[in-house]
């Protein structure tokens, strides 16, 4: 990889400061107030004016010249003091209100201000609430990882007492959001994907990022290990062959109907993009891994942080996309192969990261775009979304690498000041896991079992492993208890290990209802010829209390629940699982367990059973094979 010749240094240059000079009229004060009245969204650092204010502090940073600095000072006090900001709509980091914390902090460390600061501290009751009770999504991009690390970020640097009550608090709602996976753990189900996202700005990298940082200042056990579980769950969905994470968003995706009811992750292959950006894939995915290594020193981290240099380095030499910006293009690949040059200690991705500046001004001077996939983009001047990302891109291969840049903030404590932990050792693995084994853990606590030994088990799996073990030891009648307790739980335990989110249920259960609506009208000849069977995600299992009840569990878009099942249901759920015709069932029913039966109690049988089997396919239990 060359370096840059005296020449393209001066063309970058020139193109920054004509973007520079593009970008003025949109944080003078009179513009800033103009917007303000009018939308909602034009503060924040995704593509509002307090984006467009850190790329002019990034100038001020690289030339030194004070009117830069005057410029964002300006637009700073004009964005701070309207009283639209006290009103928002949104209440997160990157394209919300939270971000204007992240500003106030920003112009801080530039300019020693402490009136800047106390402005963070006087707007943070105005968005208190809005953070704990309106915040959705667990995401750093618009959920809850976000906030937790501006937060954290905002006490490293006022020391504020209330901080640390309401970061925990959005930690308990992270821990309650964490869904268990064949490994590791995820946030995120309510998304349009094929499963809880991977990448840096709405998946598992992201949220890993922030928590890890807040578990670095916090020295604090148990957010590292929510943070290590998201790192592990997103390996799930590493592609060797792409060298690549996939993709697994599905927002505009027409699905077949054979994948929708198997939900096999070899089927959807085929509909995952192979992006590699900021938001989603190698780039960002790598920011986090970069990280992860230097605090952890694991060496697997650093070998997915290559595999990632790697990736966006054969990007950089093809170029088969047209876009520059931040978020979705080539902005947020220069971005991390500048990080991994630092962190790495490999000079030749900087030079990397140079070329994929040259290429953003010559793709421009060609195309007279730097994001071809939407139009009018040149009007755009947003950080992430636009104009201001690009020169943040120019601005980010002139000047020498710095680890705090806006595409990955990094949280800088001061080492002399200890900052207690926010939980307990083990604290943090005891909730999760009490969400599965609740009664379990009740049943072993009562008679001295060690929890806190138990919960030092690696995962959910390892736990579940360990229990019986522990069940074993107890008294031979709170033994049987105990036992049937967590297999119940065992059952609902697994049942969520598979469960795949909002879209899986949703498809499915669009599909199930048009297929009984067709089956339900059948003539009742057909009807008994017809062959049902359980879908993939109802099972059947015994109450807890070891009688003679059941329980069917099922899977849904809001999450798994267990609804009463009595004998002839639980026969007739489990019989239909041997793949046999309706009469067949019947028959074979009729005969084992009312062979001695009259007539007109058959009669009452066979009718119950039609209605058992009516019921359950119109709640999409079962389903015509």
């Amino acid at each position: 990889m060359q370096a840059w010749t005296h020449e393209q240094q001066q063309e970058v240059e020139t193109e920054l400061l004509r973007i520079a000079d593009m970008l003025l009229p949109h944080i003078q004060p009179a513009a800033i107030h103009a917007n303000l009245e009018g939308q909602t969204d034009s503060t924040t650092l995704f593509n509002g004016s307090a984006g467009i204010i850190l790329f002019y502090l990034r100038l001020y940073e690289h030339y030194r010249e004070p009117q830069y600095l005057q410029v964002c000072e300006a637009a700073t006090v004009a964005l701070l003091q309207h009283p639209s900001i006290v009103q928002p709509a949104y209440f997160i980091l990157y394209t919300g209100a939270t971000g204007l914390l992240y500003l106030c902090v920003k112009m801080y460390e530039a300019t020693g201000n402490a009136a800047y600061m106390g402005r963070a501290l006087d707007l943070l009751p105005y968005f208190e609430q809005g953070i704990l009770e309106h915040v959705t999504q667990d995401d750093l991009l618009s959920g809850h990882a976000g906030n937790i690390w501006i937060l954290t970020y905002l006490h490293a640097h006022t020391k504020n007492e209330r901080l640390p009550e309401l970061i925990r608090k959005l930690i308990d709602k992270m821990i309650q959001h964490a869904r268990i996976a064949p490994q590791g753990l995820r946030w995120g189900h309510i998304k349009k994907s094929y499963d809880c996202l991977a990448g840096f700005s709405h998946g598992a990298s992201g949220i890993a990022y922030a928590l890890l940082q807040t578990a670095q200042y916090f020295r604090d056990e148990g957010l590292r290990y929510l943070a290590e579980e998201a790192l592990r769950y997103e390996m799930q969905y590493y592609d060797p062959a792409t060298a690549n994470w996939l993709d697994l968003r599905l927002t505009s995706t027409r699905l077949y109907e054979s994948d929708i009811m198997e939900w096999q992750v070899s089927d959807f292959r085929k509909y995952a993009s192979d992006v590699n950006s900021w938001a989603h894939g190698a780039a960002g995915i790598g920011l986090a891994r970069l990280y992860a290594w230097q605090v952890t020193q694991q060496d697997a981290y650093l070998q997915q942080a290559q595999t990632a240099v790697q990736r966006c380095l054969r990007d950089a030499r093809e170029l088969k996309r047209g876009d520059f910006t931040l978020c979705s293009g080539y902005g947020g690949v220069a971005a991390f192969l500048q990080q991994a040059a630092a962190v790495l200690q490999q000079p030749a991705l900087r030079m990397a990261a140079q070329q994929l500046a040259l290429a953003a001004v010559r793709y421009y001077r060609q195309h007279g775009v730097y994001n071809e996939y939407i139009p009018g983009n040149n009007a755009d001047p947003g950080l992430f979304s636009g104009m201001a990302g690009v020169g943040y891109m120019l601005l980010g291969a002139l000047m020498p690498c710095r680890a705090d840049v806006v595409t990955h903030p990094l949280i800088c404590a001061d080492s002399r000041f200890h900052t207690a932990p926010l939980y307990a050792p083990g604290e943090v693995k005891r909730q999760l896991f009490a969400r599965y084994y609740k009664n379990t853990f009740l049943h072993l606590q009562q008679h001295g079992a060690d929890i806190a030994a138990l919960c030092a088990a690696a995962d959910i799996h390892a736990l579940t492993a360990q229990l019986p073990q522990a069940i074993a030891a107890l008294p031979p009648e709170q033994r049987i208890i105990a036992q049937d307790c967590f297999l119940f739980e065992q059952s609902f335990t697994e049942m969520w290990v598979q469960h795949k989110g909002w879209l899986c249920y949703e498809k499915r259960r669009e599909l199930l209802h048009a297929s009984a609506q067709q089956l339900l009208q059948l003539p009742a000849t057909d009807f008994l010829q017809t062959v049902f069977i359980p879908v993939h995600n109802a099972r059947l299992c015994r109450a807890p209390d070891s009688s003679s009840y059941y329980y069917l569990l099922y899977s849904h878009e809001a999450g798994i629940s267990a609804f009463p099942a009595g004998r002839l249901t639980a026969t007739l759920f489990s019989t239909l699982a041997t793949g046999k015709k309706l009469q067949t069932v019947m028959d074979e029913t009729l005969y084992a367990h009312f062979a001695q039966a009259g007539e007109e109690e058959r009669i009452q049988v066979q009718e119950a059973i039609i209605a058992q089997t009516r019921m359950l396919l119109q709640q999409c239990f079962i389903k015509g094979e």
